[in-house]
């Protein structure tokens, strides 16, 4: 593929999810939530934050501690979900 055809591909996605706007906002809070997740497992995990994604989902969401896990990887998980919550504030 050359640049200009990944460029025409792209287009022609972005037309696609044009075509479904304004999302609901069920899916936006949904998607929100998601990333909040996802985005705070990953970037912990690069450095080196031993929580898999579905402990950081319930370190998270229900406040609770993972048995045989650091307690400094349950607040880097809490600090990073606050911070991407205070970007919305922001935003």
């Amino acid at each position: 593929m050359t640049v200009n055809s990944d460029y025409a591909i792209c287009e022609r996605l972005k037309e696609q999810v044009d075509a479904l706007r304004p999302f609901p906002q069920k899916t936006l809070d949904s998607l929100k939530e998601y990333y909040r997740v996802g985005l705070t497992y990953s970037s912990n995990a690069l450095e080196g934050n031993s929580l898999t994604e579905l402990e950081t989902k319930i370190v998270i969401e229900d406040s609770l501690t993972v048995d045989g896990k650091p307690l400094s990887h349950v607040y880097e998980a809490l600090g990073h979900a606050d911070a991407y919550d205070f970007i919305y504030i922001l935003w």
